[in-house]
């Protein structure tokens, strides 16, 4: 997928922008607060149907205006050209359109058009809280597979009912039987979610796992672990943190889960009514984000260069890298993250997402720097870089297409690295 052209009206701080993209490597170049994230997030809200950081559509929409226009022309696998537009009035509904079709749910967009955002907000994947990392395994998972999405969208549907009954039981104005209805369907759709996480983070872990190994350069290796409000713990392992078969996904494994849930449900069933609201469920689950190293320890007495063996012995330790790991060590896994999910949707659906990172070199040094862009350029992934400085990065570009932003417009400065 590659695109070839956008327009911007009444977006963020653009008044009526048009831009070329001639080239798939895409360099923008700026100072602060001149445009450059909004420019990224304008094409990935065309691929996706959402904003990477803003909460409403509304907040998209630039100061005193009655609302936004994108348009977009894309080129997809089979070369066809395809139109895209997005509209959202303030007072209006947002609407989406394919080649001049309305386009009636959002949710069919998704997955049409797969693009992959790093940004600084990609932080909060290791600093946040478990509801940044379940927002970022929907958001991959809904991209690759339209069942999850249907199966998501329904058990969240599910558990909003169930908490409204919960709430009405409490207040003495329903009778607590029928919680055994909600119960069978929020078992029936959260299972579905739940086999299909485990699965999807399983191949995850090990794309992670890899390309934090190669842009660390390794003092120590990334662990993933995925936690469910559901399932025991040892139904959940691994004996190897790269393994990419999940132990749910057969028939007797989907069983398993839908037991535990209902177990789980059940168990809970007297503080749900308590707190009005639903305890135990894909909707509170999150993976652990920790890094692990190896310590030799032993009798410092008996130590010499002829019996280190007996001597020592390795430990491994694990840390939380949400607590423990410094800002480089963060940033590093959040890229192997985002890595991770642009080589898992190119594999599951046979194109290249388009990627965009947003000033993410800023804080690389050279090694992390030429890493990342050289599996960019060998994925032959359409990217568009934002930084303040193009200097540093063209010598690892080919022949970039370069773009400078200031105040809202944008101009092409040179078409090629050998310029700068």
């Amino acid at each position: 997928m590659l695109l070839k052209h956008i327009i911007l009206r009444n977006f963020r701080n653009y008044i009526d922008c048009e831009v070329d993209f001639p080239q798939s490597v895409n360099l923008i170049v700026g100072g602060n607060a001149q445009g450059k994230t909004s420019l990224l997030e304008a094409i990935y809200f065309l691929c996706t149907a959402e904003s990477h950081r803003a909460t409403h559509d509304a907040e998209l929409i630039r100061h005193h205006e009655s609302g936004f226009y994108l348009k977009g022309t894309l080129r997809n696998g089979s070369n066809d050209v395809v139109l895209l537009e997005a509209t959202k009035q303030t007072r209006g509904q947002f609407k989406l359109k394919k080649n001049g079709i309305l386009q009636t749910k959002r949710s069919e967009w998704i997955g049409q058009f797969n693009a992959v955002f790093f940004s600084p907000e990609s932080l909060t994947l290791v600093k946040g809280g478990p509801s940044e990392r379940r927002r970022f395994l929907n958001l991959l998972i809904s991209q690759i597979n339209s069942e999850y999405l249907r199966n998501l969208q329904k058990y969240n549907l599910v558990l909003k009912q169930r908490n409204e009954l919960l709430k009405q039981i409490r207040a003495t104005s329903a009778s607590i039987t029928q919680l055994d209805a909600w119960n069978k369907l929020l078992i029936m759709h959260g299972t579905a979610v739940i086999v299909k996480r485990l699965e999807i983070f399983c191949q995850l872990r090990g794309y992670a796992i890899e390309n934090y190994l190669k842009l660390a350069g390794a003092q120590e290796n990334l662990a993933l672990t995925y936690r469910s409000a559901v399932m025991p713990d040892d139904m959940l392992m691994h004996n190897s943190q790269t393994a990419t078969v999940s132990p749910v996904t057969d028939p007797s494994g989907m069983d398993k889960v839908a037991k535990h849930f209902n177990i789980s449900l059940n168990a809970s069933r007297e503080a749900d009514l308590h707190r009005g609201t639903t305890s135990v469920g894909p909707h509170r689950d999150d993976f652990l984000i920790e890094l692990e190293s190896e310590t030799r320890t032993g009798a410092a007495e008996n130590y010499n260069e002829h019996n280190e063996g007996d001597s020592q012995e390795t430990k491994t330790f694990r840390e939380g890298a949400r607590s423990y790991g410094s800002q480089g060590q963060q940033r590093t896994i959040a890229l192997a993250l985002k890595l991770a999910e642009l080589e898992l949707i190119r594999d599951s659906t046979g194109m290249d997402p388009i990627v965009l990172l947003d000033d993410v070199t800023s804080e690389l040094d050279d090694r992390r720097t030429k890493y990342l862009l050289e599996v960019l350029q060998n994925l032959s992934a359409q990217t568009f870089i934002t930084t303040t400085d193009a200097a540093p990065l063209v010598h690892y570009l080919k022949e970039p297409n370069v773009l400078t932003v200031e105040n809202a417009n944008v101009s092409c400065t040179v078409a090629n690295s050998q310029s700068i």
